[in-house]
């Protein structure tokens, strides 16, 4: 295994914007999710959208917005301002506050309407918190590193592996794979299972709606699925409507993995829960509106993957 050279790994700093227990769709039994902050990737229908850069984030939620000004006065950028005799929404200039390192005007605002997606945590404080978290996994459970992308942040999270792993916890990743192939390498080696998105098989339509193509990401599988590692690879297929929901790309898809020994699919259909956290970082979002696909639509695309023999797993649908 590759040895960090990075200092004091434990004390090594990553940027997270979530840690969720209590998770039962990411990897066997209950686990904990590691959210860590910055993607290569801009899918259009992300549901993460404050975990796309690798900084904290401004988060605005009007429901609880008591219009006290305490904000405005906090801010030492004048870039929060309420229109006279309104109640709000207040006017936050997002230029200004995305260069903000100090978040003054979350500090100052009591009804916590303002708060800051991302902050710094050592491999020995996630530790913590996961020891902690160990005694309500149950058997099989574990952490699962995910994102935004986990290898954008490779010296934490191969310290953070190598952590869980001296501590016999087990350990699952999710990645877009569009990453330095030795950076997958070296995590496959700390990893019992490792979850890869495929979002399209036309290198064209992929960088049309996430902003890269797929060419990286597919080498990648190919690399991971011919090394040899025993661990389980699962790899995710989010249906989109208008973007991969048509039966040739899933047949494109399913003979790809064929290809490659690929035995296991989870599909995961379209959906809209991530709509707030665009509102709340001032973002507007084109699938606002878009309905999710069908249970017959994705019963047909699993079909494609099953004629392969390969296992498909749908929505919750997850016997991990």
């Amino acid at each position: 295994m590759e040895e960090l050279r990075t200092g004091s790994a434990s004390s090594t700093t990553g940027l997270v914007f979530d840690i969720q227990g209590f998770s039962v769709h990411d990897g066997p039994g209950c686990r904990t999710l590691v959210f860590l902050s910055g993607c290569p990737l801009r899918c259009v229908w992300c549901s993460n959208p404050e975990g796309l850069e690798r900084k904290p984030r401004l988060m605005y939620r009007a429901q609880r917005c008591r219009d006290l000004g305490r904000c405005c006065a906090a801010c030492p950028y004048d870039a929060i301002s309420f229109a006279a005799g309104t109640t709000g929404p207040p006017h936050i200039d997002r230029s200004i506050c995305s260069s903000c390192s100090t978040f003054d005007c979350v500090g100052a605002c009591f009804s916590e309407a303002l708060t800051v997606s991302g902050r710094s945590i050592t491999v020995d404080e996630l530790l913590r918190i996961l020891e902690r978290d160990r005694n309500f996994w149950g058997p099989g459970g574990g952490v699962t590193f995910g994102g935004g992308e986990p290898l954008l942040q490779r010296d934490f999270t191969l310290a953070a592996l190598d952590a869980c792993r001296s501590q016999l916890m087990h350990t699952a990743m999710e990645t877009s794979a569009h990453v330095p192939r030795n950076d997958l390498m070296s995590a496959l080696e700390r990893l019992e299972w490792l979850f890869v998105d495929i979002k399209h098989m036309d290198p064209d339509i992929h960088r049309e709606g996430t902003g890269v193509d797929n060419r990286l990401i597919l080498d990648n599988i190919a690399a991971a699925a011919d090394s040899g590692w025993q661990g389980r690879l699962v790899v995710r297929i989010p249906i989109v409507p208008g973007f991969n929901d048509d039966p040739g790309n899933s047949e494109a898809t399913a003979e790809f993995l064929a290809d490659h020994g690929v035995g296991e699919v989870h599909l995961v259909p379209f959906h809209r829960l991530g709509a707030s956290k665009y509102h709340q970082l001032g973002l507007s979002w084109p699938f606002e509106n878009m309905p999710s696909p069908t249970a017959s639509t994705m019963q047909r695309h699993a079909a494609v993957f099953q004629v392969k023999d390969i296992t498909c797993h749908i929505g919750s649908n997850t016997p991990f």
